[in-house]
């Protein structure tokens, strides 16, 4: 059985992990370091690729902080936008997203996505816009990327403050955001590329506004060690669990003792579950997780292992009736970060993919923006991936006849396939 996602990350980089949870450290000085390797593309200053050199960005642009989550609630802070300003926000995202722009006494305002690119187009962004527009948060969903021109353009005319949420999008030393946001932030949670079980980088274009963010970072609290042994600890043995091996074994025993067969490691691994968000998200890397994140961006294959994982969805994406309907077909950029379709029946969807030895899962992390009050909602896109989307359980150099398996599972008796949103 194949589980529903592996945990980008190694037994060496765990044990790593384990032992800098036991040594004393600076925080200060550690989290200098990794704002310097990510502004130098990871490189420790010199980049491989034309790429990698043109993504470059200063290391005094960069703030290392817990998580996007809390890059988000510092940028707003720093920023302090008139209470009542509304923040246009790309449709589909983490809910934790949009409730941190309430907790600041602004509006988030969906703006639906085209399928295609899992972007909104410039027209839409305009539309949604009203005399209170203040700020944007837009996010690169699944592992797509798309440049942000026109959007860009847009802000800088508008004076509204540009934030790009990459948590899903980071490749390797190649990609830093694009020029034109104002912020841009990168995610090295669980479930991440190239993960640290936690962390987040962001990119500030406006120096004003990264020392006001730095000042505020300050005022918080250092996470301890025993929080980051814990959550090291926590996915090393998940990161047993999800062994394809082990996976079987235990899905195979649920399934004797009757129980749900539907992933029960879904909902264990989200960053901040089950806490008082706003709390948890006020404070400061500590030094074991930051030399952990440090070690994850000096590895040399970042981007070679998401070209791997990209080739894999390719190769399957091939082999569907529709290739077009698989969201994100049409972002300029594809690395796959999650393979999601849509499916007219999710649930015997991911049945039929059980029976085939892949447990696909639900992207129950992912919410729709809610409308504010007096709004339309409109945005079918988003609500039909939230409602309709399976996220299949691939991995880097599966064999084709794994391919041929799963690609077989997702068409129903008669062949017909899911309609688009």
């Amino acid at each position: 059985m194949y589980p529903p996602k592996d945990f980008d990350i190694g037994w060496p980089d765990l044990a790593y992990g384990m032992a800098a949870c036991g040594r004393d450290g600076d925080a200060e000085r550690w989290a200098a370091t990794v704002e310097r390797r990510f502004g130098d593309g990871g490189t420790g200053g010199s980049a491989r690729t034309a790429d990698e050199a043109a993504n470059r960005c200063s290391a005094t642009r960069c703030l290392a902080t817990l998580s996007v989550r809390s890059a988000l609630d510092l940028t707003l802070r720093a920023a302090a936008l008139p209470r009542g300003s509304e923040v246009l926000m790309s449709a589909v995202t983490i809910p934790d997203m949009w409730r941190i722009v309430t907790e600041h006494g602004l509006v988030p305002v969906p703006v639906d996505l085209d399928a295609s690119t899992l972007l909104p187009t410039a027209g839409q962004w305009e539309a949604a816009a009203t005399p209170r527009t203040k700020a944007v948060v837009v996010a690169h969903l699944l592992g797509t990327q798309a440049p942000l021109g026109p959007l860009a353009g847009l802000a800088a005319r508008r004076g509204w403050l540009l934030i790009e949420d990459c948590a899903q999008a980071y490749s390797g030393p190649g990609f830093r955001g694009d020029p034109g946001a104002d912020v841009s932030l990168f995610s090295f949670g669980p479930i991440k590329t190239a993960t640290a079980l936690g962390g987040a980088l962001a990119v500030v274009r406006d120096p004003a506004l990264l020392t006001a963010m730095r000042a505020l970072h300050r005022e918080w609290p250092v996470q301890g060690q025993d929080a980051q042994a814990r959550r090291v600890a926590k996915y090393a043995l998940l990161s047993l669990l999800t062994t394809r091996p082990v996976y079987t074994g235990v899905v195979a025993a649920a399934g004797a003792l009757g129980r749900d067969r539907t992933s029960g490691l879904q909902d264990t691994v989200g960053a901040f579950a089950g806490t008082d968000l706003m709390p948890a998200i006020r404070h400061r890397p500590g030094a074991a997780l930051l030399a952990l994140l440090d070690r994850r961006l000096r590895t040399t294959d970042a981007a070679r292992a998401v070209e791997r994982r990209a080739a894999t969805a390719r190769r399957l994406v091939a082999r569907l009736p529709d290739p077009s309907l698989v969201y994100g077909a049409g972002a300029p950029v594809h690395t796959y970060w999650l393979c999601a379709v849509p499916t007219p029946d999710p649930t015997a969807t991911t049945a039929r993919l059980r029976s085939a030895g892949f447990d696909a899962a639900r992207p129950t992390s992912l919410g729709a923006v809610p409308a504010p009050p007096g709004r339309q909602q409109g945005a079918r896109t988003a609500a039909h991936l939230v409602r309709q989307a399976v996220c299949l359980p691939l991995r880097p150099g599966m064999p084709e006849r794994a391919l041929d398996r799963l690609a077989a599972a997702l068409v129903p008796e008669g062949g017909e396939t899911a309609p688009g949103p």
